[in-house]
């Protein structure tokens, strides 16, 4: 980096409260999970201590010893603040235990609840049909009616009917509680019975049961009526760019924007407040407005802010923290805005201690600290790079935004790992792309959502013009979620945490050298001091020494996400492989080692070069079973070749029972075909249908290689070949241990949802052969109910049907990794140490490139 040349040389950063907000956050959590004996203790205990180190900071006032005195004034206070964040914590959670809402959560006994909605009804599509999930604040429960403490919330999933269920409607309902941390989720057994709610005042019946409609509603739906009509995207994103309004997000575009990292871009947060008011202090300060009149016309707008939103703990919190946040970039107090934060950090959660268990305010701290501490520095070298293509003040706007995002998503990524479980490869470029586009969405946008229930027409005409930018944010997350490898799992346990801890230490540093970049000054003369080195000054070996420790960390950090987002590497078949997902071109064929050079095959592919070398690479020379799901060519086309070359022990299929075209609701229609009828390709000699229910085992009996195979499903009467599909369990045997597979041909959703419901399949798999391809009618549901460890994914490269489907990978890669044929070539498996660990060969089939005459359509 090349340090600036003008400008004061900033001041340390004050990080004298950080101990407090740290200690405060840390109480705060813990008081909620611990048992309440122990919880009625604990401001006790702090206040004792507090005391003690207060006496002790008394003794040792005049002693002298500066450092001494100072770090015991420091552990006093963090102290006294925790206390009195304890004791309003105990204080919260009092009642709540004295109303018997513990014990009825904890017992595991159905429970019946009344309350109101905080929110709308969002929809989540499960494996059994879709879910609607709606935040209900309990305000009595139980039978008889017991009533508890206001901020009692739970989390209820429900069917159909809690559909269209809007903020602040009065429900009632029976439910399971199961308690998850601070969490509370409720599975309804009933719908929202708002009639039969009893009134708290005395009275039941249907007037008790609905809400009135809130001015913060009224707002949200004027707002989602005055964006209904902007492009693209845009009606569905406006209301959450604006006000934090997800209602209308459709769960795609809302899977995109998650899987891009996007997704806090639609709520309320400190970054956005910051964009707001840096808005308003970028304005007047160009009009030459005095700094005092610049401050009260921010807090304004945040206060005008807050009351359009709603007045809510998370709103509040998140215009301080953007308050706080343009504090620091846009007047330039980053060192002051530090100590600032911290102080609202600590008195919010003496407020509302239970806004610490809330991922909203952990991601507001971390962005808000992010931006205090870094987003000047990299907006000033951000305006000067940028201010030599760009005018001055374009280059400051965009250079303000950038500075904000990047240092809000570098900050929040240990936080969102924590949360999701996920790493988005292209969160970084996401952001990067819609960062200037946000602050032309969120100040007219708050403009224009005052408006919207005035002046209807004329915010619609300004959601119309800032629904441009909106929809050029959905577009970034659908082009860049739909990359290969968007979203890519955490690994969990000891290895998982420590990556979240290097990631940590590689910002502070990353934090110090940007600080440390920010202070230095070229100088015009290099003076040499004639005596020693001042107390304190760093020599230049302890300079030299902590510049490549904090360049080291840095690199690791980085190192360390690259590898989780990039493929396994390419080698040799390792001797231990168990499981080959051959790549055939568009088409499938698995091998499953039953010895030393025998397998079991899994359908075959449509190439029978390709087929016969997938099984010369890995060492096959004899299939004990060759397992045809369905008839499709892209299945079976090689079933003769293998036939002759391999001779099979047995063959067993599945296909329709009469010939004929596929039936309503068959799926792609590119995939099908006139020469399909039951299937397509010919099956060999001696191949026989099994039964449903039907077991077997194949391997070489004095070996540890062996398969145990389970014939779950085969339905001939299916009105489509892709739905006649072998539906198989297998477990794989090795030296090594075992693992289970499921292999499901190209069944797709609806009957695959049917199998689900009759409680077929396992409860869980190891590795999961996707269905069809990973197109889009295979659905989703199997991956939700199976959670499969390791997805396999067959599918040829550059095929012309969209295969595999965006959602379906993203889907998959939230439960583990994923195997593509299309991406990773032919990829072995290997179990070690517990653990399925695939290997690339570098072995690839030619690229499909279209559809040759004469040949069959691949299912």
């Amino acid at each position: 980096m090349r340090p600036p040349t003008a400008g004061p040389v900033p001041g340390p950063v004050d990080v004298r409260l950080v101990p407090a907000l740290l200690l405060t956050l840390v109480t705060c959590l813990v008081v909620p999970v611990l048992p309440y004996e122990w919880v009625q203790m604990l401001p006790w205990g702090l206040g004792v201590a507090a005391a003690a180190v207060t006496v002790l900071l008394v003794a040792i006032a005049r002693s002298g010893r500066v450092a001494l005195v100072s770090l015991t004034a420091l552990t006093a206070c963090a102290l006294w603040v925790a206390a009195v964040a304890a004791v309003q914590a105990v204080g919260d959670r009092a009642p709540v235990k004295a109303s018997g809402w513990e014990d009825a959560v904890s017992a595991g006994q159905p429970v019946r609840l009344s309350g109101r909605a905080t929110g709308g009804a969002v929809r989540s599509p499960g494996a059994f049909g879709d879910w609607w999930h709606v935040t209900v604040a309990v305000d009595a429960f139980g039978h008889p009616v017991r009533t508890v403490p206001r901020g009692t919330e739970v989390v209820v999933s429900g069917d159909a009917e809690w559909d269209g269920m809007e903020l602040g409607t009065r429900v009632c309902l029976t439910a399971d509680l199961e308690p998850s941390g601070t969490t509370v989720f409720a599975r309804a057994r009933t719908g929202p019975d708002a009639g039969s709610c009893p009134d708290l005042d005395g009275g039941t019946g249907p007037e008790s049961g609905m809400g009135r409609s809130t001015g913060r509603e009224v707002v949200r739906a004027a707002v989602r009526d005055a964006a209904a009509g902007s492009v693209g995207a845009a009606p569905q994103l406006l209301p959450g760019l604006v006000l934090g309004d997800r209602s209308v997000q459709d769960p795609e575009l809302d899977e995109a924007m998650k899987a891009s990292g996007l997704s806090h871009l639609s709520a309320v947060s400190g970054a956005n407040c910051t964009l707001l008011a840096g808005a308003v202090v970028m304005t007047l300060r160009t009009l030459r407005i005095r700094r005092p009149v610049v401050l009260g016309a921010v807090l304004g707008v945040l206060v005008v802010f807050v009351i359009i939103v709603g007045p809510e703990p998370s709103v509040i919190r998140a215009a301080v923290m953007g308050g706080i946040g343009a504090w620091a970039v846009f007047f330039g107090r980053g060192r002051q805005a530090l100590p600032l934060l911290c102080l609202a950090g600590c008195v919010l959660l003496c407020w509302q201690p239970a806004l610490a268990a809330e991922p909203a305010f952990q991601l507001s701290l971390a962005a808000t600290a992010g931006i205090v501490l870094a987003a000047r520095p990299v907006e000033q070298w951000l305006t000067a790079t940028l201010g030599r293509i760009l005018p001055g003040p374009v280059a400051g706007t965009i250079g303000a935004a950038l500075a904000v995002t990047v240092c809000a998503q570098v900050a929040c990524q240990p936080v969102l790992v924590g949360i999701a479980g996920t790493l988005s490869s292209y969160a970084v470029p996401a952001n990067l792309l819609a960062a200037p586009l946000v602050p032309l969405i969120t100040v007219p946008g708050t403009a224009a959502a005052i408006l919207a229930v005035p002046l209807p027409g004329l915010a619609a005409a300004i959601f119309w013009l800032i629904g441009w930018p909106a929809a050029g944010i959905g577009w970034i997350a659908g082009a860049l979620s739909s990359l290969p490898g968007a979203l890519h799992p955490w690994p969990g346990g000891a290895l998982g945490a420590v990556l979240v801890a290097l990631h940590v230490l590689a910002a502070l540093a990353l934090l110090w050298l940007l600080l440390r970049w920010e202070r230095t000054r070229p100088a015009r003369v290099r003076r040499i001091p004639a005596g020693p080195v001042p107390r304190g000054a760093p020599s230049s070996r302890t300079l030299r020494w902590s510049l490549a420790a904090a360049w080291t960390l840095v690199c690791a950090a980085v190192g360390s996400q690259l590898a989780l987002v990039v493929s396994p590497p390419a080698g040799p078949v390792p001797r231990d492989w168990s499981l080959a997902a051959c790549d055939v071109g568009q088409g499938d064929m698995l091998v499953l080692r039953t010895g030393q050079r025998s397998a079991m095959v899994v359908d075959t592919g449509p190439d029978p070069g390709a087929a016969t070398s997938c099984l010369r690479n890995v060492g096959v020379e004899r299939i004990d079973l060759l397992v045809l799901s369905h008839l499709h060519q892209d299945h079976a086309g090689s079933a003769a070749a293998l036939a002759e070359c391999c001779q099979p022990a047995a063959v067993v299929y599945s296909s329709m029972a009469t010939p004929g075209a596929g039936g309503p609701g068959a799926g792609d229609r590119e995939d099908r075909s006139a020469a399909e009828g039951a299937g397509g390709a010919r099956t060999p000699a001696g191949a026989r249908r099994p039964g449903v229910g039907e077991t077997g085992t194949v391997g070489e009996p004095a070996s540890a290689w062996r398969v145990d195979w389970e014939v779950l499903a085969a339905d001939s009467e299916a009105r489509d070949e892709n739905d006649a599909s072998l539906q198989m369990a297998a477990t794989v045997h090795t030296p090594q241990g075992s693992y289970t597979v499921l292999l499901t041909g190209d069944m797709e959703q609806e009957a695959t949802g049917a199998l689900l419901r009759q409680g077929v399949f396992p409860e869980t798999v190891d590795v999961l052969k996707v269905s069809h391809h990973g197109a889009r009618n295979g659905g989703n549901d199997l991956v939700r109910a199976l959670m499969p460890a390791l997805s396999v994914v067959q599918v040829g490269r550059e095929n012309s049907y969209g295969h595999p489907h965006p959602s379906v990978i993203t889907e998959l890669q939230r439960h583990g990794p994923v195997v593509r044929t299309d991406e990773h070539g032919t990829t072995v498996v290997s179990l070690r140490d517990g653990q399925l660990v695939p290997t690339v060969t570098g072995q690839f089939a030619p690229a499909v490139t279209g559809r040759a005459a004469g040949t069959v359509p691949v299912g």
